[in-house]
């Protein structure tokens, strides 16, 4: 995938996030539309500065992607969803033993599932950076 396809594709969901931003204000939930307002124009800060600093070392001569980071992260994503996986299987089994105790939300479980990933995967990443 090239460098513009993946701009144009970011872009697009900058643009659904945005939309579904600003249908939230129009539904009064207002604290989740202004966040994922906020949370849009923030990562449109984050890649216009990260797309300038490729240009500029791209202008230097200089090769802005790092062969070593991508190794780093491959090994740190492998490790946070092999720990995700044997955590996750405990959980189920656990859950299952126990029984139906607790009702749960699903949409609850999902986020705290995907936010306990990337917490793994970015102590994973810093721990490999570390050690490299």
């Amino acid at each position: 995938m090239t460098t513009k396809a993946r701009f144009i594709i970011g872009t697009v969901f900058q643009l659904l996030i945005l939309g579904l931003g600003i249908y939230a204000l129009f539904i009064d939930k207002i604290g989740l539309g202004m966040a994922l307002i906020a949370a849009t124009l923030a990562v449109s800060v984050v890649r216009s500065n990260k797309n300038r600093r490729i240009q500029e070392e791209e202008r230097r001569g200089m090769n802005p992607y790092d062969e070593r980071a991508s190794y780093i992260n491959g090994k740190a994503a492998y490790a946070a969803c092999s720990t995700f996986l044997i955590v996750a299987g405990l959980f189920v089994l656990v859950g299952s033993i126990l029984g139906p105790v607790v009702l749960v939300n699903p949409y609850n479980t999902i986020g705290i599932a995907i936010a306990f990933l990337v917490i793994l995967h970015t102590g994973y990443y810093y721990y490999y950076n570390s050690k490299e």
